[in-house]
């Protein structure tokens, strides 16, 4: 069991730098992913909002094709009123001069409703494009910083990684995944070291028989507190002895 603890612990001190490797990216990545769906947000927006104008451009062309055929017709209408033999056809022309100039104003009217939606929508665009602007120059701002900061990392990362795989294939499946549960649930830390009669994590108190069999390290014992694999390094206690003479 000594050999599969010991094992644990070199598993420990690896997890341990990849996590520090981890935050020293900060909340750069989460703050470049979050720019990534503002900009997408963003440029979804802005297609609608053109997809719009274009709908209702197209509904103004119509519009006002039509005004034109009514304006036509009641050039038309009105030539024939000097053609009229009765006052039965006159009436006739009139009621037709009419409905076509209350369809013609109705038209006209419309189209002017439209022109001010196209102008409020265009306005957004103009809107949209500035913020697309702006989001396009932080996002290349933070993904650069990000690029600096996963450079300086990544080689070390790899290796860690590497070495992470091969250790793994040391140890039990069954010590494994106890490992990786404890691991997961405790943010990143499976392992606590016997430090001067306590719990390394938690800082709860260790009884002197109980710290003895974590010494030996012949069997898996687990804090009462935390729930983390109990371990014991001699070099690290030797440590905490030089420094406090």
């Amino acid at each position: 069991m000594r050999n599969k603890l010991e094992t644990l612990i070199r598993l420990h001190n690896i997890d341990h730098e990849l996590l520090q490797l981890e935050k020293s990216k900060g909340d750069l990545p989460q703050r470049v992913e979050s720019l990534r769906n503002e900009f997408k947000a963003l440029e979804a927006e802005l297609q609608q909002q053109q997809d719009k104008i274009k709908e209702l451009e197209a509904k103004k062309a119509r519009q006002a094709g039509e005004a034109e055929v009514l304006k036509e017709q009641l050039k038309k209408y009105r030539n024939q009123l000097y053609q009229v033999k009765n006052n039965k056809e006159y009436d006739a022309i009139t009621i037709q001069i009419e409905e076509s100039e209350t369809k013609r104003d109705e038209l006209e009217y419309n189209n002017l409703e439209l022109e001010e939606q196209i102008q409020e929508l265009e306005t957004g665009v103009q809107s949209l494009h500035e913020k697309i602007h702006s989001q396009t120059e932080e996002l290349e701002q933070q993904q650069k910083e990000l690029e600096v900061v996963l450079s300086k990392s990544q080689d070390r990362e790899e290796k860690l990684l590497k070495q992470r795989q091969d250790i793994q294939k040391e140890l039990p499946r069954p010590l494994y995944s106890s490992y990786e549960r404890i691991r997961i649930g405790r943010g990143g830390a499976a392992l606590a070291f016997l430090d001067r009669g306590a719990c390394s994590e938690c800082s709860s108190r260790i009884p002197p028989q109980r710290g003895v069999e974590i010494r030996q390290m012949d069997k898996l014992i687990l804090c009462e507190t935390c729930g983390r694999i109990l371990v014991y390094d001699p070099e690290r206690e030797n440590s905490h002895v030089e420094l406090a003479k």
